[in-house]
């Protein structure tokens, strides 16, 4: 069955319609490419990209040194020659005096006499017992360094070696002090400042 004209014609129109947009929108974009460029060339704005670039080379600049200053030389500066000195001294007696010492403060004239140093036996007596230690039933000796003077008396009672009780140790040192004497030691017959070792037993037999 053959189909009518008329509706042959209707589906052609429909097909142009839906065509027309797209026609329309090539057609501006053509027309907008043209003006672009036309425009460009009037206002004479052609980009080029960069061209070829020339390197030269600068010479190196050596700056020279500068030339130091030249040093001054002292002029020699002339001086008179050394003469040497002249000491006159006097004439030298035969006989020249001898210095004599100042009177008075003369030093005690020794004897030729030495003597070491002696204890006095009535005055090296025991010293004390502590209450305190006698009541624990506490021993100890005790060893102290001594300084006699040149008159016999002890003036230092230096502890060497202790018994372990501080009751002891003082009894010790300063019953020594109190009572000990000596005999001082002679030095070419002159008294002199000695030293020495003395040792006290504390013991509860000979306690009293």
């Amino acid at each position: 069955m053959e189909r009518p004209s008329h509706i042959t014609f209707d589906s052609q129109t429909r097909y142009f319609s839906r065509r027309l947009p797209m026609i329309g929108l090539a057609l501006s974009l053509q027309f907008v490419g043209i003006w672009m460029f036309t425009h460009g060339l009037i206002d004479r704005v052609i980009h080029f990209g960069p061209g070829i670039i020339e390197v030269v080379k600068i010479p190196d600049v050596v700056k020279q040194p500068e030339k130091p200053p030249e040093p001054k030389i002292p002029t020699k500066v002339k001086t008179d020659p050394l003469v040497p000195p002249i000491f006159k001294t006097g004439q030298r007696p035969e006989n020249p005096p001898i210095p004599q010492p100042p009177p008075g403060n003369d030093p005690p004239q020794g004897t030729g006499q030495d003597r070491a140093l002696a204890a006095v036996a009535g005055t090296h007596t025991v010293p004390p017992y502590p209450p305190i230690a006698r009541r624990v039933n506490a021993e100890g000796k005790v060893t102290l360094r001594l300084t006699v003077s040149t008159e016999g008396k002890v003036t230092a009672a230096e502890i060497v070696s202790s018994s372990g009780r501080d009751d002891m140790d003082q009894t010790a040192q300063q019953w020594i002090m109190a009572h000990w004497a000596y005999k001082p030691a002679l030095d070419n017959g002159v008294a002199v400042i000695s030293h020495v070792l003395a040792t006290v037993n504390f013991s509860l037999i000979n306690a009293r």
